[in-house]
């Protein structure tokens, strides 16, 4: 049933413009406010506690439209898919490229932060049309949803690496060839494969993998996002400061404060629908 809604969702947005389907997204989000009590309670909380001095109402304006951005982002899938799309059609502004060219012409290979954002699935596309990118995605428990994840993915002929051990042997391989990989750094890891670390004042059980890989190989370091703007998406690449290459909880620490610089930018595009602050610290209340 799940891969059935999937499709189908997938094949009608193709239909639709980016307009219709945000118009659509903010309609089932009203729903979703008034019906999911479970996505309502998660996005509310965690807006509460990361931005405590916004008064109650602009807490829930702020968590309606972050709900309302999270279906966006499934409502312009099958656009963005679309085998027939020129993704650059959508893309107003792309800043920071140069550096980034920069960076991957000098031939040392790069790793590349993208954090729950905006629609990263653009940016997915965009980094495609350079030469040897790939890109570490955790696959759903559905194993019929991440075949159709990957053949939809598949079409912009970049590498797929799961997150996995052999997965990180395949990035270590992958840099040395000179490739350059994108992660989504606030994937909440597993028990074991992270470390806690601020965000947003909250002890948060952060990846520790981005940082071990960027301590290792020593190679450029951007963060890149892509933000909906009102026709299409603004595209942003931010290169990295030497914090990130020094010791683990220096790395983490400065990888989670660079992740909500970007995130207050425009925080209602943040994916707060996810259990970011699950796992807490020994002793401490349950978050949720």
């Amino acid at each position: 049933m799940k891969v059935f809604i999937f499709i189908t969702i997938l094949k009608l947005s193709k239909r639709l413009s980016l307009k219709t389907s945000r118009s659509i997204a903010r309609f089932l989000g009203r729903l979703s406010w008034m019906l999911s009590k479970k996505n309502k309670h998660v996005t509310l909380t965690n807006i509460e506690k990361c931005y405590p001095h916004l008064s109650t109402e602009q807490q829930q304006q702020l968590a309606k439209d972050s709900i309302n951005a999270t279906l966006m982002n499934m409502l312009e899938l099958g656009k963005i898919w679309d085998k027939e799309t020129n993704i650059e059609h959508f893309i107003n502004n792309v800043s920071g490229i140069d550096d980034f060219r920069e960076a991957l012409q000098a031939g040392n290979g790069l790793l590349l932060a993208v954090p729950h954002m905006g629609n990263w699935e653009v940016l997915n596309l965009l980094l495609a049309q350079f030469d040897k990118f790939a890109f570490l995605y955790k696959a759903p428990t559905d194993k019929r949803i991440e075949k159709k994840l990957v053949a939809f993915r598949g079409k912009s002929n970049a590498l797929q690496i799961e997150a996995n051990l052999k997965g990180v042997r395949k990035i270590m391989i992958h840099l040395k060839q000179n490739g350059f990989v994108g992660i989504l750094p606030d994937q909440r890891p597993k028990q074991g494969q992270g470390v806690f670390a601020p965000f947003y004042n909250i002890p948060t059980y952060t990846m520790s993998l981005f940082s071990k890989l960027a301590i290792k190989t020593k190679v450029p370091v951007f963060f890149a996002y892509a933000l909906r703007s009102d026709n299409g998406f603004e595209v942003y690449f931010e290169k990295s400061e030497d914090p990130i290459y020094a010791d683990l909880e220096t790395s983490v620490t400065y990888m989670n404060k660079k992740i909500q610089a970007i995130v207050d930018k425009a925080p209602e595009q943040y994916q707060w629908t996810y259990k970011r602050f699950s796992i807490q610290p020994k002793n401490c209340d349950p978050f949720y």
